[in-house]
């Protein structure tokens, strides 16, 4: 295998599910804040913004956790645990990454620099948080609805109950999404002593997870409500309780991969919910 395409999998180029987890919440955004016209040139460029920026984020992240990595069965092949890649290749592939990013930031306005500096930091700090913070997945959820704020500042030009309400939403769907993901390592985490949600919760992380993907359907309602959605919004919300039926059927059984399955299924609960807010201003 080239370098290219090592380079690649350290991106995770190859596993896209991350970025449209990462696009979910910026596209709820926009729709929202615009009420259904978005400045398609924000739209962009945030596109390749998660682009560069979960790469990033994955790369540090297996910088920090390559020796832990290299214990777990599920990821003893990642390219830096494997020694595929070295340490300093991986650093100045998360730097170039980081220039992009800045370079996009130029091109949207001052005030939200501030915005991308918590992002930033959160980036970084997340995988180190699995070392000592007992619930990771609040911070993983802070850094993945760190561009609502972004884009409701650049849009409306104010963080308006919208945009306080739906970056609640997006860090509980994080908490859930990646509790699921976590369920597939638990074992092993314990083991080694990475801090997970799914450790946290203990033998309730199933029933834990599934009230808080309850809260967020809750959530979407009352969000409707208060904007006067229409009837096709509540129509789809109504339909992506059946993602989250289905991934509470999947994860029951405690099997790694069908963890797996119900946490990948969360980009089809996105997608409903997108689809709602869509028609909703059509």
């Amino acid at each position: 295998m080239s370098k290219f395409d090592l380079y690649l999998q350290l991106m995770r180029v190859d596993k896209p599910i991350g970025f449209l987890l990462l696009m979910w919440p910026v596209a709820w955004a926009f729709i929202i804040s615009t009420e259904g016209s978005p400045n398609i040139f924000y739209m962009t460029i945030f596109a390749i913004g998660i682009i560069a920026t979960r790469s990033a984020g994955c790369i540090i992240n297996d910088y920090f956790d390559q020796d832990f990595d290299s214990k777990v069965e599920r990821t003893k092949n990642r390219v830096l645990a494997s020694k595929q890649v070295s340490n300093q290749e991986a650093l100045i592939l998360f730097g170039l990454l980081l220039i992009v990013s800045f370079i996009l930031l130029l091109m949207l306005e001052l005030k939200v620099i501030l915005f991308a500096i918590f992002s930033l930091f959160l980036l970084i700090i997340y995988p180190l948080t699995k070392r000592y913070f007992k619930l990771p997945q609040l911070v993983l959820g802070l850094a993945f609805g760190s561009s609502i704020p972004m884009v409701f500042v650049l849009e409306k030009g104010v963080i308006d109950f919208n945009c306080i309400a739906l970056y609640i939403l997006t860090i509980a769907w994080a908490i859930v999404y990646d509790t699921y993901y976590a369920m597939a390592d638990k074992k092993d985490d314990k083991k080694i002593g990475i801090k997970s949600s799914a450790l946290f919760f203990g033998e309730k992380d199933i029933s834990y997870a599934l009230n808080i993907h309850l809260f967020i359907i809750v959530g979407f309602i009352l969000l409707g409500l208060v904007n006067n959605y229409e009837f096709s919004y509540y129509f789809f919300v109504v339909i992506s309780m059946f993602c989250v039926i289905y991934q509470h059927l999947l994860v029951r059984s405690r099997k790694p991969y069908q963890c797996i399955s119900a946490f990948e299924n969360n980009n089809i609960f996105g997608l409903i919910i997108t689809f709602g807010l869509l028609f909703n201003y059509i």
